[in-house]
């Protein structure tokens, strides 16, 4: 006699588990039930394979289990492959992974139901090298994965990152007949999007039959978080127009896109959705509305949702201190701080991350030393990485280059590229080029290939006419496949985000644009302007020089919303670089010829431009 377990049919639920009696010799007649149990009855060995059988089925403990695991070692049974099938499976079942996978280890050819739930299991936990291990190991035993194991096996891809493996899982699945289960192809979508393949994403969700909520949030969050901002709000409108209504995943997704491009309009219009559909008691989603506005300049308004928010988390608290931080008014965000403590919420690193920040961006050196320690001393808060990245960017803001150095020498982790960057940020703002070469090697040893450090570099050499080492770094960058970012900045108007680049004509109103700024230029020289051709990486002539620099991005755009918009309505910009000084010299000026307020968002920091001067203090 042998027993064997239902395999597929069996589910994780002790209670499910069944055991199915069939009888060798199948050439004779299958007898009933009663003369079944009679011979168990009469065969010790088989009435001990019964007894342990119905234990396990009525298992309701982990002590009845560990009971039962040893009588089983006991009888001499461990080697039994359809009872350790079992017994791992409940392991499971009990939340005891590590213990299940040892006797899985020792099961000769474990059923394909075991396999399917440790992968599940593991990739659930987080543990997504051992799944992936797990799977591997499944294919070298040329077992075929089902579409129950896929779904986890792509997750893993997900978690890891890992394209290449995740693109040969793709192959697999295909060749196993599972690329039309649709929680396979769901999960097939969200890979390549956790993984930044959003092309290769949309090409597998176009081909979807039927596609459920899960897909569509995979896109639109993949779209979000890769960049891809104006289609996540395209897709976000093909969702709704295809009768797919939004979940919390969407909603906190088309925030991100409307903050990223800096869409108030669009965001005003999300806003009213998320108060239509119910989402406006939803701490997060809240927080998302709240922060939206906030990047897309609009504080006031940010900081009375904050108001109205209830159940305030530490999310919403450190958010709304970050949106002071970054608007340049330090002071008010440490009030906040002050507040938050008050109202009983505790900070965690990244609370302390947005003080820190705040301060760095105002200048406070002593505020922000002082909370550093309290971090540490009052919270008992180790600090990360970004926490000391914002520590040496206040103490090199505020000159003290050498204190910055120290305390990433002193580090008790390991400095990553962008803490070395920011004091290679503070030597160009200081003038310190024994130093920012020192600095440049460390972090061309940690990180060769980011483009941003050999271009701040070049920047220092440039201002200082060192026109041979400038060539020298843009052949390292050439060499290492290090290409520079380029700069553009954006601009709503109309319900739609307009783009520019530097020296851009593509758009239709090319020719006023231009007529515009050259207005412009001359009402500048007027009041003085003098351009800083330092920020013209190129040895030219200065008249080319004066000509780059006021076709950079950020003016263009600035031209186009001067045109098309009524005097004195507010113009906002969003910027992917940081904003060069001469530019932040130009737009101060052009806010007192136009007597409007213009607020320019880089990717530091809010730069508010109001009669001639800038909320940042020009420290920045």
């Amino acid at each position: 006699m042998r027993l064997w377990p239902h395999g597929q049919s069996v589910s994780n639920s002790c209670s499910d588990l069944r055991i199915r009696v069939t009888v060798e010799d199948r050439s004779q007649p299958v007898s009933s039930g009663r003369e079944t149990l009679a011979r168990i009855q009469s065969n010790p060995i088989s009435h001990i394979f019964f007894s342990i059988s119905s234990t396990l089925q009525r298992c309701r403990s982990f002590d009845t289990l560990k009971k039962s695991h040893a009588k089983i070692f006991a009888c001499g049974l461990q080697n039994d492959n359809n009872i350790s099938d079992q017994i791992a499976i409940l392991y499971v079942s009990f939340k005891k992974l590590d213990t299940a996978r040892l006797v899985f280890e020792y099961i000769t050819n474990p059923c394909s139901y075991l396999w399917n739930i440790l992968i599940r299991e593991y990739a659930s936990q987080g543990k997504f090298c051992q799944s992936l291990a797990l799977y591997t190991k499944m294919t070298q035993n040329r077992l075929r994965p089902d579409k129950f194991a896929f779904p986890f096996v792509l997750k893993s891809c997900a978690g890891l990152s890992d394209l290449q493996l995740g693109k040969l899982v793709h192959q697999h699945l295909v060749c196993c007949g599972c690329h039309s289960d649709l929680f396979v192809i769901a999960a097939l979508v969200n890979m390549y999007t956790k993984c930044g393949n959003v092309e290769d994403a949309r090409l597998v969700f176009d081909k979807m039959s039927v596609r459920d909520l899960v897909s569509w949030t995979s896109m639109i969050s993949g779209y979000a978080h890769n960049g891809y901002n104006s289609e996540t709000l395209s897709f976000f409108d093909l969702m709704r127009d295809s009768g797919v209504k939004p979940n919390r995943v969407s909603i906190l997704s088309v925030l991100l896109a409307c903050s990223n491009l800096g869409a108030l309009r669009k965001g005003e219009w999300f806003h009213s959705f998320v108060i239509q559909t119910g989402f406006q008691s939803d701490v997060l989603v809240a927080t998302a509305v709240m922060d939206m506005y906030a990047k897309c300049g609009s504080l006031d308004l940010a900081h009375k949702l904050f108001d109205q928010t209830e159940g305030k988390d530490v999310v919403c608290w450190s958010a709304i201190i970050a949106s002071y931080g970054v608007n340049g008014q330090g002071r008010k965000a440490i009030d906040l701080f002050d507040d938050m403590i008050n109202a009983g919420v505790r900070p965690n690193y990244i609370t302390f991350t947005c003080v820190l920040s705040a301060c760095s961006h105002s200048g406070l050196l002593e505020e922000g030393k002082k909370h550093f320690e309290l971090m540490k001393k009052d919270f008992g808060i180790v600090p990360k990485l970004n926490n000391y990245s914002c520590m040496v960017d206040l103490l090199g803001r505020a000159g003290q280059l050498s204190e910055a150095e120290k305390l990433i020498e002193n580090m008790p982790i390991e400095p990553d590229a962008s803490i070395w960057g920011s004091l290679l940020g503070a030597c160009q703002i200081y003038d310190n080029l024994d130093l920012a070469e020192r600095i440049a090697d460390r972090i061309f040893q940690v990180d060769p290939f980011n483009a941003g450090y050999h271009v701040l570099l070049s920047n220092i050499y440039a201002a200082k006419s060192r026109w041979k080492e400038v060539e020298k770094v843009r052949l390292m960058m050439a060499k290492r496949g290090a290409n520079k970012i380029q700069g553009f900045s954006l601009i709503e108007f109309n319900n739609a985000v307009y783009k520019f680049g530097v020296g851009d004509r593509s758009h239709p109103e090319s020719n006023k644009i231009y007529a515009a700024l050259e207005e412009l230029a001359a009402a500048m020289k007027r009041l003085g302007y003098i351009p800083m051709t330092d920020f013209v990486l190129h040895d030219i002539e200065e008249e080319a020089k004066e000509e780059a620099l006021f076709f950079h991005s950020e003016r263009l755009a600035i031209a186009f919303g001067l045109i098309n918009t009524a005097p004195g309505t507010t113009i906002r910009i969003t910027k992917n670089l940081r904003i060069c000084g001469d530019c932040h010299n130009a737009i101060k000026l052009i806010s007192k010829i136009e007597n409007r307020l213009i607020i320019v968002r880089d990717m530091h920091r809010f730069h508010h431009f109001k009669d001639g001067v800038c909320s940042c203090g020009d420290y920045w």
